[in-house]
């Protein structure tokens, strides 16, 4: 999974107290037995304000996780640390056969 690019502005931008973002996620699909992929992520002052990943599922279309408005939520109310889990935006296409991505984000965001 990687961030998407979308050419938005710099951490320091948007939240110029903020020294640091640290994102924890761990992905994981629905399917019993299936095994989590963990990801940690910092965001510096510098660092471009991507809070979104992309999906990693190759048959995902429109997928992905937006923790933007989690970290948006938590700057605002002056909290320094959120859990909760979100699930995949998209939809996972087979001809035409076309069903919600079953992948999952269970993530732990921590401020400084």
């Amino acid at each position: 999974m990687s961030l998407t690019e979308t050419g938005c502005k710099k951490v320091s931008e948007l939240y110029p107290d903020v020294t640091r973002i640290v994102l924890f996620v761990a992905f994981q699909q629905a399917a019993a037995g299936a095994d989590a992929n963990y990801q940690q992520i910092i965001f510096t002052p510098d660092s471009e304000a991507a809070f979104r990943l992309d999906c990693s599922r190759d048959a995902c279309v429109d997928g992905g996780f937006d923790y933007g408005p989690f970290i948006d939520e938590l700057i605002k109310s002056g909290e320094s640390r959120a859990h909760g889990t979100i699930a995949c935006e998209g939809w996972l296409v087979d001809g035409e056969n076309r069903r919600r991505c079953s992948l999952h984000s269970e993530y732990r965001i921590v401020i400084d």
